[in-house]
């Protein structure tokens, strides 16, 4: 049994162990984009660099942590719905061959929901309810932005997430069929909405 959670707002001395922990999660997504994008620079290293960029969603503002006596234990990573799109600066530094098979997946979304990017548990504690608590944390935080519903994507292929999720009453409301190079590891996902009314 895990002790109790403490939230707090990402802060900009974080944004490695976030930037790494979104890699973790998305491996195929963020290296489609973002490997070999700059020479000798790692596609986690350019996730920390627009992770710091304060004037889009993807910034580290829009990112929750949990911590347990004082270790950085979840990560919850959302923003309304509608704001689920690809910024400029992605649009003009990322070859469009990279983007053309994530548009889908970087765009779509259910409007007037909270939009989860990133559900992250540290290994040590998964199976012990902190996904619980940050799904619980996601329902405070988009009431609190009057949203009425949660919505996230999850790969098919992945089981224990969609069985999470099923769980806690989100329900598929959307297929992603997934592109090349993607395919190479996944063939399709949902998108996913709990209501909260």
């Amino acid at each position: 049994m895990m002790n109790e959670p403490v939230f707090r707002p990402c802060a900009e001395e974080d944004v490695p162990a976030l930037a790494s922990h979104i890699r973790e999660v998305s491996p195929e997504v963020v290296d489609t984009l973002l490997k070999g994008l700059l020479p000798g620079i790692s596609s986690t290293h350019i996730l920390t660099m627009a992770l710091r960029d304060k004037s889009t969603h993807y910034s580290y503002r829009n990112c929750v942590i949990a911590e347990i006596d004082g270790i950085f234990s979840g990560l919850l990573f959302g923003y309304p719905a509608e704001e689920h799109t690809i910024p400029p600066l992605m649009e003009r530094m990322v070859p469009s061959s990279r983007l053309a098979p994530l548009r889908e997946l970087l765009t779509m979304s259910v409007p007037g929901s909270l939009y989860i990017n990133t559900l992250w548990v540290n290994q040590e504690i998964r199976g012990m309810g902190m996904a619980d608590a940050l799904i619980d944390y996601a329902r405070f935080w988009a009431e609190s932005l009057g949203k009425k519903s949660l919505s996230l994507f999850c790969w098919r292929d992945n089981e224990r997430a969609r069985a999470f999720y099923l769980k806690q009453g989100f329900i598929p409301v959307r297929e992603i069929t997934a592109k090349a190079p993607i395919t190479e590891v996944h063939e399709s996902g949902d998108l996913f909405e709990l209501r909260l009314t």
